[in-house]
């Protein structure tokens, strides 16, 4: 059941995701939701969601519109919408949104700026 509820986010069916074991290197598109529980290094450019999951590792600059942070992101990240790095959450570069919410606990190495 837990791993049924792993595939959503705020109610939205995550459409695909990376499973632990599983590793890409390269550039990464897509437009609606996708969630890396794996490792990806590279670049990812999206129009839609991005999760990073917990023990995950990204090591990519990220264009989404929005990103939620459980594992590790190692590269700048630009969200058109937010950026949530929640407890588990490390980053390690530059963050660009509209809204941006760090959880206690969380790692995070790098500038922040607010989008208007």
């Amino acid at each position: 059941m837990k791993q049924l509820l792993d595939n959503y986010y705020n109610n939205k069916k995550i459409k695909t995701v990376l499973g632990k074991g599983t590793w890409f290197n390269g550039s990464l598109n897509f437009k609606d939701s996708l969630k890396i529980n794996g490792s990806f290094s590279g670049k990812i450019n999206s129009t839609g969601f991005l999760i990073v999951g917990e023990g995950a590792i990204v090591k990519a600059n990220i264009k989404a519109d929005s990103v939620i942070v459980h594992g590790t992101i190692d590269g700048d990240v630009f969200a058109s919408d937010k950026v949530e790095m929640l407890p588990t959450g490390r980053v390690y570069g530059d963050v660009k949104a509209k809204k941006i919410k760090i959880s206690d606990g969380v790692i995070f190495s790098g500038s922040c700026e607010m989008l208007k």
